[in-house]
């Protein structure tokens, strides 16, 4: 019968029994491998920017904004009672017009009110009456009217004792105690003075003429009736000169724009226009 050393088979089967917890089997380890694999699928990669953030001073202020933020919504979800309304009260139509019925009071009260006031502090002044007249003209003062249009659209020419009229003014020559001759209103007062002997009076439109002899000359004395203020001025020739010459004048005749003088028996056109 052979002969067991139980000292030496003892080791033995501590040595297998470690050895096997030591090292699993192989259809444990692939179990194992499997496991690791399928959870090696749910793992993802984080990129640049993802992943936990670490509050420091920089950016305590957004955390707690941000955590202020989510404690105010979570509060909200859980009491939507205390939620503020959208938009204020509707107003019904009648109301509108109410309220406009009211400001229109309001302002015609104002302005009664401030009427009133001023009426007394400042009373108005006593308006004086007027009545217009209208004129109604006759067919006699119609018919007049026009013939003194026509009057002082055309000519005259007088001697030194006669008298010229336009618009109604009557024009004269007259010589003063002096001897010296001037033009004068129907009133007497001297329109101008003339330096000679005057002629004749001419009237062509609203224009006078006094031809008159002067130290052994002759000129053409005018006076356009509304235009001159004062002074005498004198009918010109062609290049600017005062017309005129020697001798004397012996006679004057008006021929529409020309006025014709004769001295010594020769006539001199002096142009009017």
């Amino acid at each position: 019968m052979p002969f067991k050393d139980e000292k030496n088979t003892r080791p033995a089967h501590r040595a297998t029994h470690a050895a096997s917890h030591a090292r699993p089997s192989g259809r444990r380890a692939r179990q194992q491998s499997t496991a690791l694999a399928s959870d090696s699928d749910q793992i993802s990669t984080i990129g640049a920017g993802q992943g936990a953030r670490v509050t420091t001073r920089k950016n305590a202020a957004e955390a707690a904004g941000r955590a202020r933020k989510n404690a105010e919504r979570r509060y909200a979800e859980r009491h939507p009672e205390d939620r503020a309304p959208q938009s204020g009260p509707k107003r019904s139509v009648l109301n509108v017009v109410l309220l406009v019925v009211a400001a229109i009071l309001a302002l015609a009260v104002i302005f009664a009110v401030g009427t009133l006031v001023t009426s007394l502090v400042f009373p108005p002044a006593e308006e004086e009456t007027t009545h217009d007249q209208t004129l109604h003209l006759t067919e006699s003062e119609i018919e007049a009217q026009e013939q003194q249009r026509e009057h002082d659209a055309g000519q005259e020419q007088v001697g030194v004792d006669g008298t010229v009229s336009y618009a109604g003014q009557t024009y004269a020559l007259s010589q003063g105690e002096d001897g010296v001759w001037s033009l004068v209103y129907s009133s007497g007062e001297p329109v101008f003075e003339l330096p000679g002997m005057p002629v004749a009076l001419v009237r062509t439109a609203d224009t006078l003429l006094v031809p008159e002899n002067v130290d052994g000359g002759w000129n053409v004395a005018c006076y356009v009736i509304g235009g001159h203020s004062s002074g005498i001025t004198y009918v010109v020739d062609a290049e600017g000169n005062p017309a005129g010459g020697s001798g004397e004048i012996e006679s004057v005749e008006l021929d529409g724009t020309t006025l014709r003088v004769t001295v010594g028996g020769t006539t001199t056109d002096v142009a009017l226009a």
